[in-house]
């Protein structure tokens, strides 16, 4: 597995805000938070907005802040490059061991784009995501080991059921889990040497405070993780959600 980091320019950070510009304050306060400049749009936009038209309005600002921040976007291009860099063979182990399979053949072209966007999505078949540029080296680190977790549950997950990737996205309960998840893969005695995010937790916080029939979540799942096989692991945590849905979503943002 190999990573590149990239950047895509000011068009690239317009469409990616576009999407969440125009979503709940969950996805689009962030936006706003960073980007103060952006707060005239706040509540201009809405779900039915095509994100064509939404670019529209919003690029002439977006180039602006792009062009202040094009020498520091350039900077963390060749940072975040040399911190993967020199963790990229220990990755390529740790996540084999965790996986319980040789990961060094697979996404050998996986590209990170380094965006004005903070809300940082990843798409699974064009083997992108996007970190935001505000991160430090340590951070963007810990927020590719995220994402990469994401990349390699779906590889797995996808030889084992054979389903289609629409389902791997939000709100499915597959993809709940494998949000979810993520906090077992990455509370990792190596990985916690390079992903600062270890002691805050690498999921969303909603995942942290969910109780399942007086039981916290993590508790159930992480009695699963400690004591089956990834294989295993996938079949009885997902059948685990299945059975507690409800539960879970009316606990979620």
């Amino acid at each position: 597995m190999k990573l590149c980091y990239k950047d895509p320019g000011y068009n690239y950070s317009a469409e990616s805000i576009s999407e969440f510009i125009k979503q709940e304050e969950f996805w689009s306060e962030p936006i706003f938070h960073f980007f103060p400049e952006l707060l005239k749009f706040k509540g201009s936009f809405d779900k039915s907005c095509e994100n064509k038209d939404i670019v529209k309005e919003i690029l002439e600002i977006v180039v602006e802040l792009y062009k202040s921040r094009e020498k520091e976007i350039q900077s963390k291009v060749i940072s975040y490059q040399e911190n993967w860099n020199r963790y990229e063979n220990l990755i390529n182990e740790r996540f084999s061991y965790i996986f319980q399979f040789d990961i060094s053949k697979i996404f050998n072209n996986l590209v990170c784009n380094i965006t004005l966007n903070p809300i940082s999505p990843r798409y699974l078949k064009e083997h992108v995501f996007d970190v935001f540029y505000m991160n430090s080296d340590e951070g963007s680190m810990g927020s590719a080991l995220h994402e990469i977790v994401h990349y390699l549950w779906f590889y797995l997950w996808n030889r084992k059921y054979k389903d289609s990737y629409e389902q791997y996205e939000a709100p499915s309960l597959i993809w709940i889990l494998s949000e979810a998840v993520v906090e077992q893969i990455l509370i990792d005695e190596v990985f916690n040497r390079i992903n600062p995010y270890h002691q805050s937790g690498n999921a969303y916080p909603y995942f942290y405070n969910m109780i399942i029939s007086g039981r916290p979540l993590y508790d159930y799942l992480n009695d699963l993780y400690k004591n089956v096989s990834i294989d295993k692991f996938m079949n009885m945590s997902y059948q685990f959600m299945i059975k507690n849905e409800k539960e879970i979503r009316n606990q979620m943002l």
